[in-house]
């Protein structure tokens, strides 16, 4: 009787310290920063612990950045960043001539 509680009390912190509010971040493009309510930062992809429900911002140069609220446990979030400015052709006469 006392294996099997012991075994059933194994199971339980297993679990427990499976999930422990982990959140994996991933970008497209890759490499933006993440940070959790201004605090602590890591690039993408990364994964963060959480200790309850936090905003974050995800952000890349050149690109708009992203804020959201996230809760600690989940299927991995995927960010698309979308350009800051629309790429398009650029007018070779109004830029400096590079010596």
């Amino acid at each position: 009787m006392r294996a099997v509680f012991l075994a059933s009390i194994t199971v339980l912190l297993a679990g427990c310290a499976s999930s422990g509010g982990m959140r994996t971040i991933n970008s497209t493009p890759p490499g933006a920063l993440v940070t959790v309510e201004g605090y602590g930062e890591c690039e993408t992809p990364c994964t963060i612990k959480l200790d309850g429900s936090r905003h974050i911002t995800v952000a890349k140069a050149g690109y708009k950045a992203q804020r959201f609220y996230i809760s600690p446990d989940g299927q991995p979030v995927e960010v698309i960043l979308e350009l800051a400015a629309p790429a398009g052709e650029v007018d070779e006469t109004s830029l400096p001539a590079i010596d």
